[in-house]
């Protein structure tokens, strides 16, 4: 073995030792400022994974994460103190109709786990005196429901599908 060789080895281990130092007071830190915090798929910094799916024909049985290609999910920012909603729209349908069809397919997973949860699907949104856009974060997962599901009815109403 030369020195170049043993001296890369070296360096290499000493960079694994010092990364691994340094995850490990960066997790202790992300669980003293938020106690529900663990270090695994479903946190990362003051992101917490909350629900996803990949869709109603989803038949792979995998966990939905952080790190996953989910369909819909919804995460927790425990800085802001907001839920926010993705959906993922990277998919070419031919038509209006088969996107609301797709919209709808996941307004109705997101329908399943309101029920499965026992979360209220009649949250009171009023646009007066304040905001008439559909955002994709809210203060709770009820009023991210009603932003998503104004959405989709309107999207697929105003395009007669």
């Amino acid at each position: 073995m030369t020195i170049l060789t043993t001296f890369n080895k070296l360096k290499w281990w000493i960079h694994v030792r010092v990364e691994n130092i340094k995850h490990k007071l960066q997790i202790q830190k992300y669980k003293k400022l938020y106690g529900d915090y663990e270090d695994n798929e479903y946190n990362c910094g003051s992101l917490k994974h909350i629900w996803g799916t990949y869709g109603l024909n989803d038949t792979s049985g995998n966990n939905n994460s952080l790190y996953t290609a989910n369909s819909i999910d919804i995460t927790y920012d425990r800085d802001k103190k907001e839920y926010f909603l993705s959906v993922e729209t990277a998919y070419m349908f031919g038509g209006r109709k088969g996107e609301c069809e797709y919209l709808r397919e996941m307004l109705q997973c997101f329908t399943e786990y309101m029920e499965n949860n026992d979360l209220s699907k009649t949250f009171n949104k009023s646009i007066f005196f304040g905001s008439a856009s559909v955002e994709n974060s809210a203060d709770s997962i009820e009023e991210l429901y009603i932003n998503f599901k104004i959405f989709v009815e309107g999207f697929c109403s105003i395009h007669s599908v």
